[in-house]
C-alpha cells in the first residue's frame, strides 16, 4: 500500500513510526529466540502443515491423484536424472523441497497448463500458410504419349 505524503514532516513522521515498529519487532524476535528450545520450536514450526489436527493419512487422501503422483514423481525425476551424482544430504534436501512444491501441483493447475500449450500449438499450426492444392489431371507430366 502506497501512502501519499503532502509534506516533508509527514514523511519524517512515517520514518520515525517505521523505526519504532522495527525496534519493537526486533525485541519480540529476540524474546522468542532466547533459548535453544525456542529456536527448535520456531524451526519445527516451518515444517508443520497448517492443520496439525489431521493425521498424515487423511491429509494425503484428501489430495487428488495428480498431487500424489507429483509428490512421488518429482523427487524421483530430480534425484534420478538432474542430480545424479550429488551427495546424500543434497538428495534429501531436494526430495524435501520438491515434495513441498508438489503440494501446489493440482489437477486444475495441470489442466490449465495443458490448455495453454494446446492453444499455443493451435496458434502455431493455424498461422502457417497452406500450400495451394496441386491439380491432378490423371496424366503424369513425364509420360510419353504415342
Amino acid at each position: 500500500m502506497e501512502k501519499s505524503f503532502s509534506s516533508l514532516k509527514e514523511v519524517q513522521a512515517e520514518i520515525q513510526l517505521l523505526k519504532v515498529k522495527q525496534f519493537q519487532q526486533g525485541e519480540i524476535l529476540k524474546e522468542q529466540l532466547s533459548s535453544p528450545a525456542a529456536i527448535f520450536h520456531a524451526v519445527s514450526g516451518l515444517f508443520k502443515s497448517g492443520n496439525t489436527h489431521q493425521p498424515l493419512g487423511k491429509n494425503l487422501l484428501n489430495q487428488d491423484l495428480i498431487t500424489n503422483l507429483a509428490r512421488v514423481g518429482i523427487p524421483l525425476l530430480m534425484n534420478g536424472f538432474l542430480f545424479k551424482r550429488s551427495g546424500f544430504l543434497a538428495k534429501m534436501l531436494i526430495t524435501f523441497l520438491s515434495q513441498k512444491a508438489a503440494k501446489n501441483v493440482t489437477s486444475n493447475a495441470v489442466s490449465g497448463a495443458l490448455d495453454k500449450v494446446q492453444g499455443l500449438i493451435k496458434n502455431f499450426i493455424g498461422t502457417r500458410k497452406k500450400k495451394a492444392p496441386v491439380r491432378d489431371y490423371g496424366i503424369p507430366p513425364d509420360s510419353e504419349s504415342y
